[in-house]
């Protein structure tokens, strides 16, 4: 009798498994707009033109849709669009749907809010080659575009760099991937993937390690890697100061990824099969490689199995109808602990009040590295790579709110109210 509960035992301990799993990634029921810009239909008109508009750019002969097209997807299919010097840009054409979830903007991170990313390409000398000052006086010259600012920002009704961001910003946190086969799945209709699918996923959760990086419902971690793709870009190393992050690159989402070919920032990589056989191990072995790095080992049924269970995320209707939740600020009930711990790629709180003068101990208790970052008024503290069992003391002189954050994992966020 023993011997023949254990193999149920075990099958119904799977189950139960895969259905946390799936709860856990099912999509969320709100849109986040940060309190600074509020949900506004009004701005969000605006925001979609301007994505439109030529006078983004130096010539007026490209706009953001010219290479974030919207009848492929916000993507352009390349492995890299070209410059205007007429060679190949170094990183390909991201998706951008979904970006209201996202942290740190950019395939190296480089840009903290979707409103700083969003006048990064206008002024790239190789991409559109606008300045702000040119960009102000070619929508200022327009009569139709006055009256929409004065309309959409009238605490501001002007043109501004600061209104064009907002705009373009709020306009990008409205486009959410559309409901795919694996979300119905995940609601609990059984038969919306095909066993292979679920085989698939149960490989992408567990085995093949794919989860280690692509978490969450959109399938990203939103942290920086390296997986070990040859090359000599520094990615988000370069933009820290650190060589340890040297090669790590952004997690892409991988909602609608079988129509997002090429892949990797670089575009390197042709196919999903192309994707597997890398992770397989045809990675560039080095001393930076991250430790979530899966090392594949999978037959082809296997393969054939996580292929299927990638191609359920693509979109096969719209999304839901947009419901909006604008961030609004809490009050920290916490005092600060002598020590808070960093583990799983998030902080052991998400907010604490301390004095001005004191100091917060941040412990890295987890397998990676990490970081302790702040900025604010133009200040920054910077605490270099804490390995793992290593410890960091943040100061705070002066009082106000601070958002802490790893500058490598950067949905580990630490609200600080210092009194």
């Amino acid at each position: 009798m023993k011997r023949a509960l254990l193999p149920l035992a075990a099958l119904l301990l799977a189950s139960t498994a895969m259905a946390a799993d799936l709860a856990a990634l099912r999509r969320p029921a709100t849109v986040p707009f940060p309190a600074e810009t509020p949900y506004s239909a009004t701005v969000i008109r605006l925001g979609e033109r301007l994505f439109h508009e030529p006078a983004l750019s130096g010539a007026g002969d490209r706009s953001c849709a010219t290479c974030h097209e919207p009848a492929k997807g916000f993507h352009d299919g390349r492995r890299s669009a070209d410059g205007l010097d007429g060679k190949p840009l170094d990183r390909r054409t991201p998706f951008i749907a979904d970006l209201a979830w996202g942290e740190r903007f950019f395939w190296d991170g480089r840009a903290a809010s979707l409103e700083e990313q969003a006048l990064g390409p206008v002024q790239n000398p190789r991409e559109m080659n606008q300045t702000l000052d040119g960009m102000v006086a070619a929508l200022s010259a327009n009569p139709a575009y006055k009256a929409l600012f004065a309309t959409a920002f009238p605490d501001e009704p002007r043109v501004t760099p600061g209104t064009v961001a907002r705009a373009l910003a709020a306009y990008e946190r409205t486009l959410v991937s559309g409901v795919a086969p694996f979300d119905r799945w995940a609601a609990g209709d059984e038969g919306a993937v095909p066993e292979t699918a679920k085989r698939g996923f149960a490989l992408f959760s567990g085995k093949a390690g794919c989860a280690n990086c692509h978490s969450g419902w959109a399938f990203t971690d939103h942290a920086f890697h390296d997986i070990g793709l040859p090359g000599d870009g520094r990615g988000r190393g370069a933009v820290l100061g650190e060589a340890k992050l040297n090669h790590a690159f952004k997690t892409p989402a991988l909602r609608d990824v079988g129509r997002h070919a090429p892949y990797m920032h670089d575009g390197s990589l042709a196919t999903l099969e192309a994707v597997l056989d890398h992770y397989a191990g045809r990675f560039v072995e080095r001393p930076t490689l991250s430790p979530d790095l899966p090392r594949l080992t999978l037959t082809a049924a296997e393969k054939a199995d996580l292929l299927a269970f990638l191609r359920s995320l693509d979109t096969d209707a719209p999304p839901p109808v947009l419901v909006p939740e604008t961030a609004t600020a809490t009050v920290a009930a916490l005092t600060a602990p002598p020590e808070i711990g960093q583990r799983d790629k998030r902080f052991s709180l998400s907010e604490v009040r301390i004095k001005a003068g004191q100091a917060l101990r941040v412990h890295n208790n987890d397998v990676r590295d990490h970081n302790v970052r702040y900025e604010r008024d133009g200040r920054e503290f910077n605490s270099g790579i804490q390995e793992p069992g290593q410890s960091v003391s943040v100061p705070f002189t002066e009082a106000g709110t601070y958002r802490v954050f790893c500058g490598i994992h950067p949905k580990m966020k630490l609200r600080v109210d210092v009194e």
